[in-house]
């Protein structure tokens, strides 16, 4: 990654790199209620000739800064979980569409959910208020990019 230029995001890269593969791991566990194992992807990597230790995968995911930056881990992270290299090779990567799009579909299923909370509890209270509570949640605005995990 870039060095950490970013006036707006004061996170080092390898922090960002770090909230990047969790937010990976977190799209894979909201779709399948179940999330990679590092075994899993210790494995898939093992597969490409990379040899991932146990401590490794932990420094990655929380960003120490002692962990050495390795682009050929990085690539095949990328491999492993089907995102553009760049999206963890350069600070200032795009967010791969598919993430983008399980981001929007996992961001439904929560507000469906809390409508359907909503609807359990406010339906026996009050038609009108678990109709304007539905109301609002479908009208949220799009969470601007510098709150999303992306950078």
């Amino acid at each position: 990654m870039n060095s950490n230029d970013d006036p707006i995001d004061p996170r080092s890269d390898k922090e960002v790199l770090a909230s990047r593969l969790q937010l990976l791991l977190d799209i894979v566990h909201a779709k399948d209620a179940g999330s990679f194992t590092y075994e899993d992807v210790r494995q898939g990597l093992a597969e490409r000739g990379i040899n991932l230790t146990r401590t490794r995968w932990h420094r990655l995911l929380a960003g120490s800064p002692d962990n050495r930056w390795d682009p050929e881990l990085l690539r095949a992270l990328a491999y492993f979980f089907d995102v553009d290299e760049n999206y963890l090779l350069q600070r200032s990567g795009p967010i791969p569409e598919r993430v983008e799009a399980e981001l929007r579909l996992i961001e439904a299923y929560r507000i469906a959910e809390v409508e359907h909370f909503a609807a359990r509890v406010l339906g026996e209270v009050n038609v009108d208020a678990l109709r304007a509570v539905t109301q609002a949640l479908r009208n949220l605005p799009p969470r601007p990019d510098k709150q999303r995990p992306s950078d």
